[in-house]
């Protein structure tokens, strides 16, 4: 590069605009072997070439930028005080390609893979530029904008997905026009599954970096989005969207439930009927199924009670085949006992708050199964000890810039469940079940082991 090809870029005779171009391909088809000294005059060059007056060299210039940005030896250091002027030049020419495109390459193939590639280099600067990110909105919301609609090129849309992950990844807050861009994942979902997981994604990053407004704004169609996948997509598809509604409930457990009804009603469903526990994955969709309604049951406890009554709810599970004359809610709680160690250590607490709700309803069949709920509860007694502690640990330090993982972390701190004193609520809902059932709930403790009637009380500090 030291000698011929950058000796080639001095010459800006017009007539020389074939040979730029050249060299700046050569340079994205070289990467491999652009050594560490000379990747910083590489990177000029290219920048250089990115202000060439002919549209051709310049796009070539952005190819090669891409390449050498996305290699794995690609040097920050070297690269961080050319990013400014880099990325006002790659939307300018982003800019000057979508006038071009309108003119000359309408629906041309030619059109899409150069689209392609500049959604792929704008993913890339978005985050490389992290929360500064919106400085380049006013050129990227209109991009992205367009390769979400379901009339753009399929082609166009996994990398306009990608972009739009990214986006609302890298944002310090949302912007009004992003927030407005969410039904298009609902349209996109309708003509197809393929982009599931990185659809569920973007609704988490709704979710954390929207909040009450995006929900006030959405709730219509986050209900018709998560109706459309729970019911019409496999156990892998399950295990994408699953997060997000749990993510959903624990920010706002008493709005959505209601809102998304015709969901839970098929996680009930999912929960009860799902199939065969020896596949792991379907053991995977139960238990995390089951964790979700764990934390209705906690936050909202009198709408799991409804629905687990409402005629819809009751045919749903007559076509997949539950038994009429079974109780719902017990059968929930053979779940909780069953999938309690195939969950997250917040989602066992979630278990352990249920089941410690349960004792508290007029349900004698509960008496039944107190050994067991309180052998579960007993099992992950260490939950007890590392509450006092948890209140610290996982308090987040505040970074200069909020970031949608900052966030994350700190939905988790203050999530309810984990605010919720396990011991606190087992201890007091013991003693409710005590003045509901009488006698009968004393013969029930007395059906204990001794040595794990012990470790209740050793667990719970009762004399």
């Amino acid at each position: 590069f030291n000698g011929a090809l950058s000796l080639e870029l001095t010459n800006d005779h017009p007539n020389m605009r074939i040979i730029r171009r050249k060299v700046a391909l050569i340079l994205g088809q070289w990467v491999s072997e652009i050594k560490d000294d000379t990747r910083r005059p590489v990177y000029c060059a290219l920048i250089q070439l990115l202000q060439d007056p002919d549209l051709c060299v310049r796009l070539a210039a952005s190819r090669s930028l891409c390449f050498l940005i996305e290699d794995a030896n690609f040097s920050e250091k070297d690269f961080s005080d050319l990013l400014p002027i880099c990325w006002d030049l790659c939307f300018k020419l982003v800019e000057e390609v979508q006038e071009f495109d309108s003119k000359a390459w309408e629906e041309s193939s030619g059109e899409s893979l150069l689209q392609i590639q500049l959604l792929a280099a704008l993913k890339n600067f978005v985050i490389a530029l992290g929360y500064q990110s919106p400085i380049g909105y006013n050129m990227l919301l209109p991009i992205l904008r367009s390769g979400i609609d379901v009339n753009s090129p399929d082609e166009l849309l996994e990398d306009s997905l990608l972009l739009w992950e990214a986006t609302l990844s890298h944002a310090p807050s949302m912007a009004p026009q992003l927030l407005g861009f969410f039904p298009y994942l609902l349209e996109i979902l309708e003509r197809s599954f393929d982009h599931l997981k990185v659809a569920a994604n973007i609704s988490e990053g709704y979710i954390i970096l929207g909040g009450s407004d995006f929900l006030s704004l959405h709730a219509s169609s986050v209900a018709k989005l998560l109706d459309l996948v729970v019911g019409n997509v496999n156990d892998r598809g399950l295990l994408s969207i699953l997060p997000v509604i749990e993510i959903l409930i624990q920010c706002f457990p008493v709005e959505v439930p209601q809102l998304i009804s015709s969901t839970l009603e098929k996680l009930i469903v999912i929960c009860l009927t799902g199939g065969d526990d020896r596949d792991p994955s379907k053991t995977a969709v139960k238990a995390s199924t089951a964790a979700i309604l764990a934390r209705i049951l906690v936050m909202n406890t009198n709408y799991l009670a409804q629905i687990t009554s409402e005629q819809s709810l009751l045919l749903l599970l007559q076509k997949a085949g539950f038994p009429n004359d079974e109780n719902i809610l017990l059968c929930l709680i053979d779940t909780w006992l069953d999938k309690v160690d195939n969950v997250t250590s917040i989602q066992r607490k979630a278990f352990g708050l249920a089941l410690s709700v349960i004792l508290t309803l007029r349900l004698p069949q509960v008496l039944d199964k107190l050994d067991q709920i309180l052998s579960v509860i007993i099992g992950g007694s260490e939950d007890f000890a590392e509450e006092e502690s948890s209140s610290i640990s996982m308090s987040p330090s505040r970074p200069h810039v909020p970031s949608k993982e900052f966030r994350k972390r700190q939905i988790k701190f203050s999530d309810p469940i984990n605010q919720l004193s396990l011991e606190n609520s087992v201890r007091d809902n013991l003693q409710t079940c005590a003045a509901l059932h009488g006698e009968s709930f004393n013969s029930a403790i007395g059906r204990m082991h001794p040595a794990a009637f012990a470790q209740l009380k050793q667990a719970l500090k009762m004399s």
